[in-house]
């Protein structure tokens, strides 16, 4: 009935990575977790949702899992937030993370020291590469870390800030250069264009006459998509506002009144 301290967090840890429900960004929210496992009959030591997190707050503290804080999030429901809250002095945790960070830790290093001369130095160049990106990036999201809808309206965004449509290397190329394709190769950007392009979420089209001789940069963008080539993303016109407002119909009311009398 009383299991250990590394027993219950090696459980949590388990139930955490089988989890389908209160799933965020690698994490598992407390009161869903707690639920799986007290309908499972994993968490007898511990009857309610109080003593669950008290004994969570006691495996942290010794390091045999690791609890977060949930960032605000739009998709995330606030009740499940409250009442997955645990506190401990000045921290407010919501989350168990899948994988413990001494984990990754641990498996980093190990695959470090499995690496050959070669493949450490890409390493060192991906992760000098992501620490000038977020130099770059200035607060902007990463696409990577962005849902289909989300990723649409950036690139619909970056894609309206051009005089017209702009070619997907060549946006590809302006995503990178703000810092914004961290951790997405053309290839990928590419699928998930695809992916939008199919969902309406964005518009693409293929290279036409009327946009001038084709060349490497044509070639690079292709997005193969129901047996046609694409290339281009669609610019969105954008209406400018009118400063003075909407013109009022002043001429037929005077007409109207010039009738009337």
């Amino acid at each position: 009935m009383n299991a250990s301290l590394p027993a219950f967090a090696e459980r949590v840890q388990s139930a955490a990575r089988r989890a389908t429900e209160g799933v965020y960004c690698g994490r598992v929210f407390i009161a869903p977790l707690f639920r799986l496992m007290r309908e499972r009959g994993e968490v007898s030591s511990c009857p309610t949702t109080a003593a669950f997190k008290a004994r969570l707050l006691r495996a942290h503290a010794r390091g045999l899992l690791t609890l977060a804080k949930c960032p605000p999030a739009e998709k995330v429901n606030p009740l499940i937030v409250a009442a997955s809250a645990v506190r401990r002095r000045q921290a407010t945790f919501h989350v168990v993370l899948r994988w413990p960070r001494r984990n990754v830790q641990l498996v980093l290093e190990d695959t470090l020291d499995a690496l050959d001369p070669k493949a450490y130095a890409a390493a060192e160049d991906y992760a000098r590469k992501v620490h000038e990106d977020e130099q770059r990036r200035e607060g902007r999201p990463r696409l990577i870390t962005l849902s289909l809808d989300g990723f649409a309206a950036r690139v619909q965004a970056v894609t309206n800030e051009a005089a017209e449509d702009v070619l997907i290397g060549e946006l590809f190329e302006e995503f990178d250069a703000r810092g914004e394709a961290t951790g997405l190769s053309l290839e990928a950007f590419k699928a998930r264009l695809r992916a939008a392009h199919r969902a309406g979420l964005l518009g693409l089209r293929p290279w036409g006459d009327k946009d001038g001789p084709s060349g490497l940069g044509v070639t690079a963008s292709a997005v193969d998509h129901d047996g046609t080539t694409l290339h281009l993303v669609r610019r969105t016109p954008v209406p400018l506002p009118i400063p003075w407002g909407r013109p009022a119909p002043l001429l037929p009311r005077a007409r109207a009144r010039m009738m009337g009398s």
